[in-house]
């Protein structure tokens, strides 16, 4: 039994008459007539009384339109979520993240895409640079959010945000009460160095830029761990600006002085090779939104 001429079936059973059935399917008499009783044959009854009106269903018929009915909508509802799947709106993505670039724009690109896509589920991977590249390669993971991405062989990198890096100062030190501050004002000053890549990599440029040396007073593993010891006392720290959007007890920000230009990238990667719908349609919302940052929205 075809989809085809269970079709036909059920566009004649609403009809009454062979006639108007095929007029609607847009064939001629003879091959509606010739598919009616082709599966009258397959399934051994009889499906229609012929009448010199038109056709009426059998008990037989009767039952099997009940079934048909049903067949065509799991088919029409087979056919759409094929299609929304196809489209990149149906399915899961799993995608990696790490530390501090949670705290920027990734929440919003999500949310965005979320929105838009509510019956694709967003699976997140916390998980160290290296470790999400491996994923990546391996197709444990669709695409990665982090903040300092070197180039990795097949694949694709685009910056999904640029921030100003800012410093994070105890509220009872003196350099909390400038507006702004210059790399003289921390020239005496303990400073905190986090392992973090992203802003160990731009503080460094920014040093070697200015010919600076920072008087390194402690080490913290992150970003967080870092805001966290100046909140202690143990020093002052450089850190993106989204960071400062955290409450951290006797902590203050302030940004650098305006001459000094000191930024930080996040980025977006996925496999150059990846053909994913579901990738296409976050890869659009997150441009989107890295468009809507840049244009101040």
């Amino acid at each position: 039994m075809d989809v085809r001429r269970l079709h036909y079936f059920i566009v004649t059973a609403e009809e009454r008459s062979i006639s108007r059935a095929a007029e609607r399917l847009h064939i001629t008499q003879p091959p509606l007539t010739r598919h009616i009783q082709s599966l009258e044959e397959e399934l051994g009854v009889l499906l229609f009384n012929r009448l010199s009106w038109g056709v009426e269903l059998t008990q037989a018929g009767a039952a099997l339109l009940k079934h048909a009915h049903n067949i065509r909508a799991h088919i029409d509802l087979a056919t759409e979520q094929v299609r929304r799947v196809a489209a990149g709106q149906v399915g899961r993505i799993d995608v990696g993240v790490f530390g501090s670039a949670m705290i920027s724009i990734v929440p919003r690109v999500l949310r965005a895409f979320s929105s838009t896509h509510p019956d694709v589920k967003i699976v997140l991977h916390n998980m160290p640079k290296e470790r999400q590249i491996n994923a990546l390669h391996q197709g444990r993971i669709l695409a990665v959010f982090d903040r300092y991405l070197p180039e990795f062989p097949n694949v694709c990198s685009e910056i999904v945000s640029r921030e100003a890096v800012w410093v994070a100062i105890h509220r009872d030190n003196p350099l909390a009460g400038l507006s702004r501050i210059s790399l003289d004002d921390l020239r005496s000053e303990p400073l905190i160095d986090e392992q973090d890549p992203s802003v160990s990599i731009a503080c460094r440029e920014l040093f070697r830029r200015y010919d600076f040396e920072p008087l390194v007073a402690q080490r913290s593993a992150d970003l967080v761990a870092a805001a966290i010891m100046v909140s202690g006392g143990f020093g002052t720290t450089l850190l993106p600006e989204s960071v400062r959007h955290l409450q951290f007890p006797n902590v203050v920000f302030r940004p650098l002085a305006a001459e000094i230009e000191c930024t930080i990238d996040c980025h977006f990667a996925y496999r150059r090779d990846e053909e994913s719908p579901l990738l296409a349609e976050l890869l659009e919302c997150v441009r989107a939104c890295s468009h809507s940052v840049r244009a101040g929205g």
